[in-house]
């Protein structure tokens, strides 16, 4: 199949391109750091090269040169997740931050820092690269477009590192479908992999894959373009496809709006790139109990499930960290994203706090979102039966009715931690 992208390139640039495409595909599919990592090597490639030439067919217009060095970014953007480390001290690994040096520690920093190690690959490789053709100084351009990928602000960026980054970092995201989780491995190794490799396999593994007239659509106002990805999930359970619908198009809409990717490919290519979930096209799909039990294990990490509802998340977690070894837990600021995690998933203690936004309730229903816990409450007694539920507020408030409901506890804020951590252990036993 011709691919639009690469049409733009020279059959010189075209043969470059091609061997650091074999090169960069050789490391990443045979690389043993990462063995419950999502495919990084020619699936991932290959993938997003066909979603840039979805983009460059449809109206992202595209230089030779834009479209050569979009090309190697893609290829290189991974390539910091193999470059070899023997050599480097603790001290150069965690650029001078405290950490342990035991391999869980060293595997999380590569995986949160691999758009930054790209460099080391590029120097390490300056030989293969420069007897290709590419110069020092597209070296060091491609490593400024790689590192954009993923957490550098583009919006300090300018020329090629901030358009085609941005572009980089789009494509990117949107490789969700199934062939970078292959169901086989999935299914005969899940009971091994830890609870965050089982969620990200599982969700490849439920989302349909991105086909022009299935779910893309390109819609054109005024001359001005819109390219629009609609989310198709196929979750076993039909509760859980709220859930999974937001979860897997929240990091897709950080990139395009919160990092402004979208808005930059908008001014400097005329196009805007809008993502969907589309909860009339997505169906439940139960296939066996095995597809189910994985559903469950990705859902709570195989472990017992604590769901806090609480608007002050980031103050919270300091109190939940104790139980984080032992339990899996799940934070939700308002009532709304409490009530989709709680159809989706089998939570075992629900910890409520009675003045947090809703999004479900009016203000009136909630005593001007005064007493919103306390509807959640309720919906939890009626919809969820089996979980217990506990108390954890600072509210002043009178909580009329709150004697009728079965409490496993009514802790007050600011509450000493260990007497918070003995209580929800007494609770889940």
């Amino acid at each position: 199949m011709k691919n639009a992208l690469l049409q733009l390139l020279s059959p010189e640039k075209l043969g470059t391109f091609s061997a650091v495409k074999k090169h960069a595909e050789a490391l990443l599919d045979h690389s043993a750091k990462f063995k419950y990592f999502t495919l990084h090597g020619k699936v991932h490639i290959d993938n997003m090269l066909k979603i840039a030439s979805m983009l460059v067919e449809h109206g992202v217009g595209l230089n030779e040169r834009e479209a050569y060095l979009l090309a190697l970014s893609i290829c290189i953007h991974d390539l910091g997740m193999v470059v070899p480390l023997s050599e480097k001290s603790h001290q150069e690994l965690f650029q001078g931050r405290d950490q342990a040096t035991d391999s869980a520690n060293v595997e999380a920093y590569i995986r949160e820092t691999h758009n930054e190690l790209v460099k080391n690959y590029v120097d390490q490789n300056f030989s293969f690269l420069s007897a290709l053709g590419i110069s020092a100084s597209d070296c060091g351009l491609l490593v400024e477009i790689a590192r954009s990928h993923r957490k550098t602000q583009l919006a300090t960026q300018a020329g090629f590192p901030k358009k085609i980054g941005a572009l980089l970092r789009i494509i990117d995201e949107l490789d969700i479908g199934p062939e970078r989780a292959p169901i086989s491995v999935l299914r005969s190794t899940y009971k091994e992999m830890d609870g965050t490799s089982c969620w990200h396999w599982f969700k490849h593994n439920i989302v349909d894959e991105w086909d022009v007239g299935h779910n893309v659509f390109v819609v054109t106002e005024n001359t001005k373009k819109t390219i629009i990805f609609k989310l198709i999930v196929r979750p076993p359970t039909e509760k859980s496809i709220a859930y999974w619908l937001h979860q897997i198009r929240r990091p897709i809409i950080k990139v395009l709006i919160d990092e402004n990717s979208a808005r930059i490919v908008n001014e400097e290519f005329g196009v805007m790139i809008r993502i969907e979930p589309s909860q009339e096209l997505s169906k439940a799909n139960l296939l066996d109990t095995d597809w189910k039990e994985i559903e469950e294990i990705s859902l709570s990490h195989g472990r017992k499930t604590i769901l806090l509802a609480d608007d002050e998340v980031r103050k919270m977690e300091d109190l939940m960290l104790p139980l984080m070894a032992k339990y899996h837990i799940i934070f939700s600021p308002n009532a709304n994203d409490a009530v989709t995690k709680l159809a989706a998933s089998k939570i075992d203690l629900a910890i409520v706090d009675m003045q947090i936004g809703s999004n479900v309730w009016t203000a009136e229903e909630t005593d001007n979102y005064k007493a919103t816990g306390l509807n959640l409450i309720k919906h939890i007694t009626a919809e969820c039966p089996e979980t217990k539920i506990g108390i954890l507020t600072g509210t002043r408030h009178e909580l009329s009715g709150i004697e009728s409901y079965k409490l496993a506890f009514f802790l007050k804020k600011p509450v000493d931690p260990e007497v918070f951590e003995r209580t929800v252990e007494d609770v889940l036993g």
